[in-house]
This record gives structure tokens, sequence and C-alpha cells, in this order.
């Protein structure tokens, strides 16, 4: 029961966001009274960390997953850094969570710095490898993926530019590795 409240409730947050789902929603949709819900959730609060948790949890395990791929540089960055999770969060979702569940958002970035890590770790070993240019300098091109990554939590830039989540991955992946110039 506890994973079909969380169901619904991913669902009505996808919709309304953190702040506008109700837990009546919840209990209509599932035909079942608020205090089951409160039998397995304590607040409202507590099934938006929850929905965070899983977020995380499963991004993670899915990161894990890229890491071991058996493919190219480029293909096995893509996977890591657009490895997706169970819930997907819509933009607005992290926007919302870094304006009113501070908590939520610092596990957020915590999940950043951790795919940053990895990527940072990809990088060096395909320098080692031979698979990146010798005179590109790792600490330079370290720090422009750590503000790149950034981007991902622009929501204002990516609703003026109605761009989503995989166009800045796509576009950042075909820069950073096949450069500008013609």
């Amino acid at each position: 029961m506890r994973e079909r409240i969380l169901d619904v409730a991913t669902s009505k947050i996808e919709v309304y966001g953190l702040r506008k789902f109700t837990i009546d929603e919840i209990a209509i949709e599932l035909k079942i009274s608020k205090k089951t819900i409160y039998k397995y959730f304590r607040s409202k609060d507590e099934i938006v960390k929850e929905f965070f948790n899983e977020v995380i949890r499963t991004c993670k395990e899915n990161t894990i997953e890229a890491i071991n791929y058996e493919g190219e540089f480029s293909d096995k960055l893509h996977k890591i850094v657009s490895s997706n999770n169970e819930y997907k969060i819509p933009i607005n979702i992290i926007n919302e969570a870094k304006l009113y569940y501070p908590g939520q958002w610092e596990e957020v970035q915590k999940l950043k710095n951790f795919k940053l890590d990895i990527v940072e770790k990809l990088i060096k070993d395909a320098m080692k490898e031979g698979k990146i240019k010798e005179d590109i300098d790792y600490r330079i091109l370290s720090k422009l993926i750590q503000k790149i990554s950034d981007i991902f939590f622009d929501y204002d830039f990516l609703v003026n530019n109605n761009l989503t989540i995989d166009d800045i991955i796509d576009g950042i992946i075909k820069i950073t590795l096949k450069g500008i110039l013609k």
C-alpha cells in the first residue's frame, strides 16, 4: 500500500507540484481513507521526502548501472549523465524543492555531486586511455563540467528556451565532445 500511495502521490506531484497536491486527492484516487494514508506517512511533507528519497535512490542505482556499460566513451558519458530514476522529476518540481523544501534540495545537490564525481573519474580514465586529447587541461574541463551541470537546475533558462533536461544533456555532450568549430 505504501508504494501505491507513493505512486499516486508522484502523479499528483507531477501535475500540481510539491505544495499543491493533497492527501484528499490521493485518498480519493486510491479509494481509501486519509486515515489509511496516515498509517504509512505521518504527513504530506513525509510523502514529499519519500518521493525525493526514491528519486535519488533509483537515480543512483541507474547511474551505477551506467558505469558498467561497455560502450564508447561518449555513449557511456551520456548514460551516466542522463541516467533516470523511477520517478522523473519535472524541472518545475526541482525549482519548487529549491524554494520550499531545502532538505530535499540538498539531497538533489548531493546526487548531482555524486554524478559529477563519477563523470570526473570517467574523464580521467578516458584521458589515461588516450580517448581524450593530451593537451586538454583536466582542471579546466572538470570545472567546466561542474558549472555546466548547474544548467540542469536553471528553471528559467529551460522554460524560456523551451528545453528539456535531455535537450541540455545532448547539447552539452555534443559541444564538449565535438566542439563548436566545423
